[in-house]
């Protein structure tokens, strides 16, 4: 029963990627569809980008929760006797020789890449009344930069929790 819940979460969690680069993509597509029209009205819809690294926070949290569930069903089995879970967890415990490291790397990593665009868009997009006025752009620094730290920040968090999760069930649960 946990083995199908560990491999639930690990399709849901594929889905949420999936997802978060659908919902990028899409407001992306809106924000730079809409912006070519010179209806005052539709100009706002160029600070849509701006919800991006919103986006990004809320999968990555969602999927880092996810991630940590797993973590915790596989600790279970361990210490039910599971030969694979023992496998695994002896394999993670050595340096560089993790094999779920992908699976952070794509979900952080796309975050970043997502946020650094935004900032780049920033600084290479014309300023001008009819182009992109200065506050939009100010806004889309603003918004990738926090992007980075809350990705950065989300990254670290993870890795501590995981550690302190492993740790502290090495120790209590005999």
């Amino acid at each position: 029963m946990l083995r199908s819940e560990v491999i639930e979460s690990q399709k849901t969690q594929a889905d949420f990627l999936k997802w978060k680069i659908i919902a990028v993509a899409t407001v992306a597509s809106i924000s730079f569809g809409l912006a070519s029209t010179t209806n005052s009205n539709v100009q706002g819809a160029k600070l849509l980008l701006c919800l991006v690294p919103l986006i990004c926070a809320y999968v990555d949290l969602t999927s880092l929760h996810i991630m940590i569930r797993i973590i915790m069903i596989g600790i279970y089995l361990k210490r039910a006797g599971n030969g694979y879970e023992a496998f695994v967890f002896e394999v993670r415990e050595r340096k560089g020789a993790n094999p779920f490291v992908f699976e952070a790397l794509a979900l952080h990593g796309s975050s970043l890449v997502f946020n650094i665009i935004i900032v780049v868009l920033a600084f290479v997009l014309p300023e001008g009344a009819d182009n992109w006025p200065a506050k939009y752009l100010s806004a889309y620094r603003m918004s990738g930069g926090l992007g980075i730290v809350v990705t950065l920040l989300l990254g670290g968090w993870y890795n501590s929790r995981a550690k302190e999760i492993v740790r502290v069930a090495e120790l209590t649960i005999k």
